[in-house]
């Protein structure tokens, strides 16, 4: 009773900055605009202003999507020069966030197909991926470099539980791929407003939809092919090149890891498991990081054995 009044009480909360941003292009943009400041000191909310971008472009479609693009980055641009001195924050969100969140919103639109929207989004973080390596000479050095300097202030202040050889050994290695886990970061930020920019639309106007959607969606051999590949590149590989083709995987390694969610998700919810363990499972998932490899092994699995199929009862 108490739970299901609060969650009552969100999914109305939702339903109304939902229907308030459907209003018109001004009130989106002042919930996009004013997300994307407070975001500065709750993070977070960055996803809400960015799903406000794919609410309307998923509803409305290019044009009205591309209003609230513009007037968003005026509206930042102004605020944050007033509080801050500078206009840098708009048009990082813009490049960053608001328009891939556009462009991805136009292709699930205009698909009506989630996996495809998927794939695009990865495409875009690949090409991230290249255009790092494109303009750096040594994108692992550029990282290692950073944050030796935040390592060495903080040995400054405090004794490291590492010794210094083992520090370097780990830095080195693992800053040859920061830079794809840096980008795939930021899709799984954009994934997010997606995803909430749809379940809000689902809200609004198709009850049930979401869920549907999210339950069902499933990735093509192609993917499953591409992801094979370039780990049998980065393997055969060495150097730069092996370097840039394991941060590209990284990327659609994302992508299997979402439809492994998915997977399991459906395999709970329809094979008698509580919301408790549904719950439970998405803690871990946030929190567990060993579980990584067996949603991907899960999700690229379900490319040729469509585990939802074999799994849930009929």
């Amino acid at each position: 009773p108490l739970r299901r009044q609060r969650q009552m009480c969100i999914r109305d909360s939702m339903k109304a900055i939902a229907t308030f941003i459907m209003q018109g292009g001004r009130q989106a943009t002042i919930v996009v605009a004013t997300m994307a400041i407070l975001s500065l000191l709750m993070p977070p909310l960055l996803i809400v202003s960015v799903a406000a971008v794919c609410l309307v472009t998923l509803r409305n479609g290019a044009i009205e999507g591309l209003k609230v693009l513009v007037g968003s980055t005026v509206a930042t641009a102004l605020m944050s020069f007033m509080l801050l001195g500078t206009s840098l924050v708009s048009f990082t969100y813009l490049f960053v966030m608001w328009l891939p969140a556009f462009l991805v919103s136009m292709v699930l639109r205009e698909t009506g197909q989630l996996n495809k929207a998927l794939e695009f989004l990865v495409v875009l973080g690949m090409l991230a991926v290249a255009g790092v390596y494109l303009t750096l000479d040594s994108p692992a050095q550029f990282w290692l470099t950073g944050i030796q300097e935040v390592l060495k202030s903080l040995a400054e202040q405090q004794e490291l539980p590492v010794t210094q050889t083992e520090l370097e050994d780990g830095l080195v290695f693992w800053s040859q791929y920061i830079t794809g886990v840096v980008v795939a970061g930021t899709l799984v930020s954009l994934l997010m407003s997606l995803m909430l920019g749809r379940w809000w639309q689902g809200l609004l106007y198709n009850a049930g939809g979401f869920d549907e959607e999210f339950s069902h969606f499933r990735l093509l051999p192609r993917d499953g092919i591409v992801f094979v590949v370039l780990m049998a590149l980065g393997m055969l590989l060495d150097g730069s090149f092996a370097e840039l083709v394991w941060n590209l995987d990284i990327q659609v390694l994302l992508l299997f890891f979402i439809v492994g969610i998915s997977v399991v998700h459906v395999v709970i919810k329809n094979r008698g498991g509580s919301r408790y363990l549904l719950a439970f499972f998405y803690i871990a998932v946030f929190f567990v990081p060993h579980l990584v490899i067996p949603l991907v092994l899960i999700g690229l699995s379900d490319v040729w054995m469509d585990w939802r199929y074999r799994l849930v009862k009929t």
